[in-house]
């Protein structure tokens, strides 16, 4: 029955159209699965697990999903994060604050910053930008 629409008269009002319903969003992991697979594992296998999942950048679960679904492992899809480079670049970060924070006092007194000394932070915070970049993976 589509013919044509009667007019509205005036001062009639319009009929309310209800709103389309909104799209479903993807949700979390957690909303999507709800259910676990627990497996156990030696301490070498674990390792090996671990190590696999960080070469092909992917989460533990991820890896597990994967290879139990039969889907390929990727090589790598996001490139490993280096612990313990970023711990260092992070102590490097806090020197470099307290650093930065005796410049700031010694300018706050009326005193000017040693040029090389302002020279020599900047430096050193290029240093920690390079490791932090490293530990990423993105020393290119």
């Amino acid at each position: 029955m589509s013919g044509p629409l009667p007019k509205a008269s005036a001062g009639a009002k319009p009929e309310q159209v209800p709103a389309a319903p909104k799209p479903t969003r993807s949700g979390s992991q957690n909303r999507q699965r709800k259910r676990h697979i627990k497996v156990h594992l030696s301490e070498g296998e674990y390792a090996a697990v671990e190590d696999r999942a960080n070469r092909s950048g992917l989460s533990l679960s991820s890896l597990a999903r994967t290879a139990l679904l039969g889907a390929e492992v990727p090589v790598t899809r996001r490139p490993p994060v280096e612990k313990k480079l970023l711990a260092q670049a992070l102590g490097q970060l806090g020197k470099l604050g307290s650093n930065l924070n005796q410049i700031a006092h010694r300018t706050n007194q009326g005193r000017e910053p040693l040029a090389e000394l302002v020279e020599a932070e900047l430096a050193e915070l290029r240093v920690v930008r390079d490791t932090i970049m490293k530990a990423l993976g993105r020393d290119h």
